[in-house]
């Protein structure tokens, strides 16, 4: 063999090699993978159980069998797939099983540890009923009303979210503003907070369009309207003449990138039944793109919070992926979102927490299951047959 032969020989091994090493480090796990792997990580019986940041137990956790369980009504949407049925039953089940945890009568969902929600020197008890919490499982309720085929079962979920809702239903656990309290905890309703409000206004709107009790769709559609007219006037411009929010009234911040989300999500559906005069719908939406810099993304959109250590936490990203893929902006989410995504990953279905912090959170993993269950099932993927 010549010399030039001979390097053209090693040129093509090495070049092989090279391309290799590019797909280990850029392609690490798909979509499909990552979701396959989450979901067999998960416990059969519980899989809303695990850690969070507040301590190591492993506990069950309202919001994460909430995010489960819409993640798999939507597969199940879809695919029609009787394992998946099964695991939307457990998760189901569980949230109606425990639906006054506290047993202090009110039903709604929080979480397992005792909380001082706003470092007021308040803790909140263990199962105290947060609205933001009560949101998601409710969203994961009525997720599952709408695959589930049993006419039994569709009643139990019924039943099981009006008594959920029943408490908001009066101004009992406002806020000042009008709105929802932060939690169903005196001490948390004094301070006016956007996100949780706002993504509850959605299933009260939602579940309106399921009752034939005349005075309760009434009742389900004046508070909600009321929410979504005080939240419009609250709005803010960012430095692209896009609208945003912050957190609340009580401080000058805005949302970070997975409360954003939930703004976005809990307006979603209201905003293009009804609309806003003087705002379409991408001077909302698009208020998302401040949070991509230097190619990638961060947990707030301020220029100067965005640095390293400001690296989102997982469900963050997991619920931006939601929007995303809800925006039918799938090309972006290969793009620029899940090789971001793909630098959790700690083998064996497994995400980190953080960047920098490798605990693996069930509630975490659920807001992932979210993003990814949108962005694998739906109309695109599995067109409606004609």
């Amino acid at each position: 063999m010549n010399k030039t032969l001979l390097l053209f020989a090693l040129f093509a091994i090495l070049s092989f090699d090279i391309k290799n090493d590019l797909h280990l480090t850029f392609d690490k796990v798909s979509p499909e993978e990552a979701y396959i792997g989450i979901l067999n990580n998960l416990d059969p019986l519980h899989p809303g159980r695990g850690i969070d940041t507040f301590n190591e137990k492993e506990l069950d956790r309202p919001m994460a069998y909430g995010l489960i369980l819409s993640a798999e009504s939507n597969k199940y949407k879809y695919t029609k797939d009787s394992k998946t049925l099964d695991r939307i039953r457990i998760c189901g089940e569980w949230l109606i099983r425990n639906s006054d945890l506290n047993t202090n009568g009110i039903h709604g969902y929080g979480l397992p540890d005792p909380w001082d929600a706003f470092g007021d020197k308040t803790v909140n008890p263990a199962d105290q009923e947060y609205t933001i919490d009560t949101a998601v499982a409710i969203k994961g309720l009525l997720d599952w009303y709408d695959v589930e085929p049993k006419r039994r079962k569709k009643k139990e979920i019924y039943n099981t979210v009006f008594r959920v809702l029943e408490p908001f239903l009066t101004n009992k656990y406002d806020s000042p503003l009008g709105i929802p309290g932060y939690s169903l905890n005196p001490n948390d309703k004094e301070k006016d907070v956007f996100n949780p409000a706002v993504y509850l206004a959605d299933q009260l709107r939602r579940f309106a369009t399921l009752t034939s009790n005349d005075s309760l769709k009434t009742n389900l559609n004046i508070k909600s309207k009321k929410i979504f007219e005080i939240l419009f006037s609250y709005t803010q411009t960012d430095s692209n003449g896009n609208i945003y929010w912050n957190y609340g009234t009580y401080i000058d911040s805005a949302n970070d990138l997975v409360h954003a989300c939930y703004m976005i999500e809990g307006i979603r559906s209201y905003f293009k039944d009804e609309g806003n005069a003087g705002v379409t719908w991408n001077h909302i939406v698009d208020h998302l793109n401040l949070f991509y810099s230097n190619n990638k993304w961060y947990r707030y959109f301020e220029k100067d919070r965005q640095t390293d250590k400001q690296s989102p936490r997982l469900w963050s990203l997991g619920m931006l992926m939601y929007s995303l893929s809800r925006e039918g902006k799938y090309d972006k989410v290969d793009q620029v979102l899940w090789p971001q995504i793909q630098d959790y990953y700690l083998g064996g279905g497994h995400f980190k927490f953080r960047i920098d912090d490798d605990r693996k959170l069930v509630t975490h993993y659920g807001h992932l299951l979210l993003g990814l269950s949108y962005y694998l099932y739906n109309e695109k993927s599995f067109p409606p047959k004609k």
